[in-house]
């Protein structure tokens, strides 16, 4: 059934109460005659009347009101639909592009594994080192101050020489990189504990190999470096010890003469040497140049020494011109006698 009709049944109901009510009011007492009756009816009349189009008034602007708001909530409706749709449609696509990185990152993932698994035998892993220190040398240095795979007189051969003025500089890259994944990979504190003591005693061991690179007999410094290809391997080797029982891996360096050095150290390391080959070499063309400025001091002394002889020797001849000439006189005016 209608809203509007059921509100118009609902106000002549009330209309209809209202009349029976005043209908049934009790009678007027007897002094009362009965034509004193009907103003009260023709009142009574007129405030139903009255009554009733305050309701028609109220039900239409009733009406109007839930018109107007039954509008507004369907528009609401209408918005919020295209927005909802609108935010799937950007969660479908986003949800799609997660998709596509989370493959990709697998992809990755499969040839992380796959390096990690061609860095663990020592000959691949020397042979990546190598080529991160060579990357790093020629980034730093000019080809002249550097040699890859040097040879010492007894036949032995390092990563890596950097030539400072007559001296080398050894440089080893075959960092045992290997036993520092087996840390990370580590359950607990205890297993991390054990595992980073069988890396640093394998350090170790490396230093010990990397020490025989000190020769003074093929004009090295009294030092090597141990190239460490990583910056996270070099903080774990320097963070000193954990336990009161784990080797002392710096102090050992230094016992043994090899200074560790990560890419950021020795690139720092590298560009002293840099600029040092600068002023090694500044110093050099000074020397040359102060050697031809003393020779042209030398040179210039002997034309000078020339030119006082010349100036002898043309006085002597303006003399013996001279000479010659009063000579010459005496004769022409004896011959005229």
């Amino acid at each position: 059934m209608d809203l509007n009709l059921i509100i118009a049944a609902l106000a002549l109901l009330i209309a209809a109460a209202v009349a029976v009510a005043a209908l049934r009011r009790p009678a007027p007492a007897p002094a009362i005659a009965p034509t004193d009756i009907t103003p009260a009816i023709d009142i009574l009349r007129k405030s139903v009347e009255d009554m009733r189009a305050a309701q028609v008034s109220a039900i239409g602007e009733l009406r109007a009101e839930f018109q107007r708001t039954l509008g507004a909530t369907e528009q609401q409706l209408v918005t919020q639909s295209g927005a909802t749709q609108k935010t799937l449609t950007d969660l479908s696509r986003q949800l799609g592009t997660l998709g596509e990185q989370s493959t990709r990152i697998g992809e990755l993932a499969k040839d992380i594994g796959s390096l990690q698994d061609l860095l663990r035998g020592p000959k691949t892993r020397g042979g990546f080192g190598e080529l991160m220190l060579e990357r790093l040398l020629q980034d730093a240095l000019p080809a002249e101050a550097y040699e890859i795979q040097h040879t010492y007189r007894d036949g032995s051969r390092v990563d890596a020489i950097v030539r400072y003025g007559s001296r080398l500089v050894p440089i080893d890259s075959k960092f045992p990189n290997e036993s520092y994944a087996q840390i990370a990979g580590a359950r607990d504190d205890a297993e991390r504990r054990t595992r980073r003591r069988s890396f640093l005693q394998q350090v170790r061991r490396h230093v010990d190999a990397v020490e025989r690179y000190v020769s003074p007999e093929d004009s090295t410094i009294d030092f090597a470096f141990m190239y460490v290809p990583s910056e996270a391997i070099y903080y774990e080797l320097t963070l000193g010890q954990e336990a009161p029982d784990e080797p002392d891996v710096l102090a050992y360096c230094a016992d043994h003469h090899v200074f560790p050095a990560s890419p950021n150290t020795l690139l720092a390391y590298l560009k002293l040497v840099s600029l040092g080959m600068r002023g090694l070499a500044m110093q050099e063309r000074t020397r040359e140049l102060q050697q031809g400025i003393a020779q042209v001091r030398r040179e210039f002394e002997t034309a000078v020494e020339l030119n006082e002889q010349l100036g002898h020797h043309v006085q002597n001849a303006m003399k013996k011109f001279d000479e010659t000439r009063r000579a010459l006189g005496r004769a022409s005016g004896a011959r005229r006698w």
